[in-house]
């Protein structure tokens, strides 16, 4: 099952431009086992997590962004209706939604001229918005 932490593995093995054989080597593990990792085919412990910062030069706890989005997830399977406005404004003031993480992905693949392209149209459309209210 893909996770955010599946999805995090790849999107800064890319970042870095580093192969999954090229992580797995730093790490002294099999290739198919990162893969599983990247995957969610299986998930990397606590230890193994720290050394897969160490090889992206990032604060483990940058591989957890957003995991209490599928915490929610698991948490909206077991009850049966949606959960309620408050809820669901009290996780995205914690945590990056699932949607703001793949923007994000998106705009980090972009020239600097078109992320500041992007910017200037994001903020003339919150402008309009909030003009329109």
């Amino acid at each position: 099952m893909y996770s955010m932490i599946s999805y995090w593995l790849k999107c800064y093995r890319h970042e870095c431009g580093l192969t999954q054989q090229q992580v797995a080597d730093r790490l002294k593990i099999e290739r198919s086992t990162y893969t599983y990792y990247e995957t969610g085919k299986t998930k990397p412990d606590i230890n193994t997590l720290i050394k897969i910062a160490k090889v992206f030069n990032i604060s483990y706890t940058q591989l957890l962004e957003g995991i209490e989005d599928d915490l929610e997830e698991a948490v909206a399977d077991i009850h049966s209706g949606e959960p309620n406005e408050e809820d669901t404004m009290k996780y995205r003031t914690h945590a990056t939604t699932k949607y703001e993480v793949e923007l994000l992905f998106v705009v980090r693949n972009l020239t600097p001229k078109q992320r500041k392209e992007v910017m200037t149209l994001a903020k003339k459309l919150v402008s309009e918005t909030e003009a329109s209210k």
